[in-house]
Parts: C-alpha cells; structure tokens; sequence
C-alpha cells in the first residue's frame, strides 16, 4: 500500500490523538462524513480539521512547507444543567492536546501550536456546546 499523502497523514495523526482521549463517561464522536446519530439526551463530540493555507518559508522545491490548520472539536453536553459539566468536558479535551504536543502518523509530525482555546457556550436546540479549537501546524 503507498504512503498517504501529507493531508491524509494530517488528519490521521489528528483522529488517532482524538481517539485516544479518556472521559468518563465515554462520550460518543460525530466524525467528518460518517454516519452519526446525534443523543436526544446526554452529550457527545463532534470533530473537524480545518486546514488554512500552506505556506513556503524556504526556497527549494523540495522543502517543506508550512501547513496550519485548526482542529475544533464541539462538546455537545445536555442542557438544563450547570453549565459546569460542559466547561469540564472541554477542559479535559483541551488538556489533551497540550501546547507543542507533537502527533505523528508515518513521516509526518503534527505540532500543536499554542493552548487550546475553549470558547463561550452556546445554546442550541437540544444541547449546549462548548467550541475547543486547537491550532495545529505541520512542515511537509
């Protein structure tokens, strides 16, 4: 089988480090175009890789390029309750990807850039979701 391409590899190493995140209780994962049944009641994440544009710090062909992107993982928690239970969750997903936290998938090495930034919670019909963005960046 042939190596991914970079994008590929990217998002690999971003999934694999997602996966990996221990809450309790175990909440489930909407993924980027699979199936998904959002709860009625009780929380779960949803996942997106949003890649920015490349950049070419160096002259030759052959270097790498700087590659950005943001991961936003969405904490969906049920509503009508101390707003708390949402902050923690996201807290403990921030706290998974720690500033220069570094996610490899074959030869290509993911960097997380800064702390994660969990945003003000917000309203919506049947939850109450709590953004986490975490700013990510890849010389490919």
């Amino acid at each position: 089988m042939a190596a991914p391409t970079i994008e590929t590899a990217i998002w690999l190493a971003l999934k694999t480090r997602v996966q990996a995140i221990v809450l309790s209780p175990v909440l489930p994962v909407a993924w980027p175009n699979e199936a998904f049944s959002k709860p009625n009641t009780g929380g779960y994440l949803r996942v997106t890789h949003v890649p920015n544009m490349n950049r070419r710090l160096f002259i030759g062909s052959a270097d790498p390029h700087q590659r950005l992107g943001l991961l936003q993982v969405d904490v969906f928690m049920a509503k009508n309750q101390n707003v708390a239970v949402a902050l923690e969750v996201a807290g403990k997903v921030a706290a998974h990807f720690p500033a220069d936290l570094r996610m490899a998938y074959g030869d290509v090495t993911v960097r997380v850039q800064s702390a994660p930034t969990v945003a003000q919670p917000i309203d919506d019909d049947t939850h109450l979701l709590v953004p986490v963005t975490v700013p990510v960046e890849c010389f490919a």
